[in-house]
């Protein structure tokens, strides 16, 4: 099936599949990442703007977060801002503040930086979002990367599983004041069961017709993810990046995950 820019009308389940997908800007220059949000926002709800991007945005002066908000924007923004804060809880506190901006709807923190740090960036997009008149983005802790296995934690003699370590910092996440966790897909059902779905799941290492980013290890299909987890939001890069069509790539994930809301 190819698209190419013909408007499709989602049904009900695929508007809700489709507010459920974050795609993941994940390459060199902004005018790609741009393209890319302009081409799949009918079929994507948000848009990662990871490290890559962020600093090809500083470096060649462009609004990159103010570009896709005032491209593809609904009123609490449709950015995810990847950028994993992870320093001294005052250095967390003026980045999060400075992350509270029209656009943002999420970011994320490593809750590894501990309990002080992980407040202090809540604090910090309280007073962001405060002084630029917005509702105040969700803080979300990366628990364990989807780029590590146990093998990985092993050689680093932390003397924990994966799945340990995934618990224990979503535990600490609820404790600690943050409104969700960055979690594998395949974890993220059996912690909504313990932890609740008042509470998001941001779920990177999705995979598709066998496609899927570089390095990740944690890996899981789209139409699983929503069977396990009512919550979540599923990170999709490479799945639909790399398609050879992008557009009908992005429909048939959606009508996949529609099948099972």
């Amino acid at each position: 099936m190819e698209l190419k820019d013909k408007m499709i009308e989602l049904t009900d389940k695929e508007k809700q599949a489709r507010g459920r997908v974050c795609l993941a800007l994940d390459v060199p220059s902004t005018s790609e990442a741009l393209n890319l949000a302009k081409e799949l926002s009918p079929y994507v709800g948000s848009f990662k703007v990871g490290k890559e991007i962020h600093t090809a945005a500083g470096k060649e002066c462009t609004d990159i977060i103010g570009r896709i908000y005032a491209t593809n924007h609904d009123e609490e923004g449709n950015v995810f801002l990847d950028l994993k804060f992870h320093d001294t809880p005052n250095t967390v506190y003026g980045a999060a503040k400075a992350s509270a901006v029209p656009g943002v709807s999420f970011f994320n923190i490593h809750i590894a930086g501990g309990e002080e740090m992980c407040k202090k960036a809540v604090e910090g997009a309280y007073e962001g979002a405060q002084a630029n008149g917005i509702k105040r983005p969700n803080v979300i802790g990366v628990t364990v990367l989807t780029s590590l296995s146990d093998e990985d934690l092993k050689e680093q003699k932390l003397g924990i599983s994966y799945d340990d370590l995934v618990r224990r910092r979503t535990k600490l996440a609820r404790e600690w004041w943050l409104d969700g966790i960055v979690c594998p897909a395949k974890k993220a059902g059996g912690l909504e069961k313990e932890f609740g779905s008042d509470f998001m799941y941001v779920t990177p290492g999705i995979k598709w017709a066998e496609i899927q980013r570089e390095g990740q290890k944690q890996l899981y299909t789209p139409d699983k993810a929503v069977i396990d987890c009512k919550n979540s939001i599923l990170v999709i890069g490479g799945a639909i990046t790399k398609a050879k069509d992008r557009q009908a790539t992005a429909y048939e994930i959606l009508q996949a995950m529609a099948k099972e809301l």
